[in-house]
């Protein structure tokens, strides 16, 4: 199988990446080497690997093919394309390259609707020419469909993910922080950043958006339908969860990490990496949605400076992966959402929560017992305004 890239030698970004799909290795060269002043090119020896770079490669913009190919036929491949969901394939200017005894297949590739033909043997100007007309015509196209998304501002769901528009989202947050503060409940972000690591190291850059595409796609099948989630960074997401204990938000995080790590989220042969971060209103109700979700990034890309595989809560906090296996989702209240449904005189929610709340506290009375024995032993008449509150044993 042959995938190579064949770049010219200066302003490669600028120019146009053309893929010739050839069983013969001559006839690759040999286009490869007509075409390289002006496009960039990448080899594909069979269908399959044709197609494979088609489904990968946002950066294509025309398909030379031959109808003979092995695995993949050339009428096969080309039906693959007009068929695909994916505007960017169906639209894919295809050039048959074709010789005198492939009449029928002409025929038929005709009605399967390629974009022109052209001999293996056809001069240098003419096989430029004709793929210059065909990427202006492509480029029209897509400015035209570029217009008519930005007109399109009640679009609110990314296709390529099937999660939230960044700034959709931020409004249906807004509108869930405002519900919490309410009814004094949670509300929690959770932020993964990503990374992709393959055994072939020269990625090409539209084959790891589309990886990254693929990713989104598992997170927005694996959340609940009453959770948010969004595309935040290239390499980044944020998911927006009601709260009803922080056991069960870390249990959630580890669940989405297991999911993305652990059943090729990005296809096969392609190895993810999850840092995560997670905020929860309860920690400052005076948050808007905007500043949960950036405080749940910040915590992620600590996780991902530190290569942390701790699910991260603050500064110093965080939870290893697999610590919380085997454990119910004991709904346990953050003790802030605690004290401030008391404050509200609703006390009588808080009541079944107490024996975890009391778990939580534990440390903090140890110490403040440590500190109360220390004050004892320096005898009963010190009278210094700092001596701590008694608290009952």
């Amino acid at each position: 199988m042959s995938d190579d890239v064949h770049p010219p030698p200066a302003a490669a970004a600028a120019k146009p990446r053309i893929l010739i799909a050839d069983s013969s290795r001559g006839v690759r060269a040999a286009l490869g080497n007509q075409l390289r002043d002006r496009f960039e090119t990448r080899d594909a020896d069979d269908g399959e690997s044709a197609w494979q770079a088609v489904l990968l490669d946002g950066n294509i913009r025309a398909l030379l093919t031959e109808l003979s190919l092995p695995r993949v036929s050339g009428l096969d491949l080309l039906t693959r394309v007009r068929s695909s969901k994916v505007k960017r394939i169906r639209e894919l200017p295809v050039i048959v390259l074709t010789s005198e005894d492939e009449a029928i297949e002409r025929q038929r590739a005709a009605g399967l609707g390629v974009t022109d033909f052209l001999a293996k043997d056809a001069p240098r100007a003419e096989l430029i020419g004709r793929l210059d007309v065909l990427l202006r015509l492509s480029a029209t196209r897509e400015a035209l469909a570029e217009s008519q998304a930005t007109l399109e501002s009640s679009r609110t769901v990314d296709p390529d993910t099937e999660l939230l528009n960044l700034q959709f989202f931020d409004k249906q947050v807004d509108k869930l922080v405002s519900y919490a503060r309410r009814n004094l409940s949670d509300l929690a972000m959770i932020c993964i950043r990503v990374e992709l690591s393959s055994a072939q190291a020269d990625a090409w850059e539209g084959e790891l958006e589309q990886r990254i595409k693929l990713v989104g796609r598992t997170l927005a099948a694996s959340i609940r339908l009453e959770d948010l989630g969004t595309r935040s960074d290239r390499f980044e997401f944020c998911v927006a969860t009601q709260s009803a204990g922080l056991s069960g938000i870390l249990r959630f995080a580890a669940r989405l990490r297991k999911v993305l790590e652990n059943v090729e989220a990005a296809g096969p042969g392609v190895e993810v990496w999850t840092c995560i971060g997670v905020s929860t209103l309860s920690e400052e109700l005076r948050r808007s949605a905007e500043e949960l979700r950036a405080l749940a990034q910040k915590r992620a890309q600590q996780a991902q400076t530190a290569r942390s595989r701790r699910i991260i809560l603050g500064t110093a906090e965080g939870v290893a992966p697999g610590a919380l296996d085997g454990r119910p989702d004991d709904g346990s209240m953050d003790i802030n959402l605690a004290l401030a449904l008391i404050r509200a005189g609703r006390g009588s929610e808080v009541v079944t929560h107490l024996p975890r709340i009391l778990e939580q506290l534990n440390p903090l009375l140890r110490l403040v017992r440590q500190q109360q024995d220390l004050q004892s032993a320096k005898g009963e008449g010190d009278l210094s305004s700092d001596k701590l509150p008694r608290v009952s044993r």
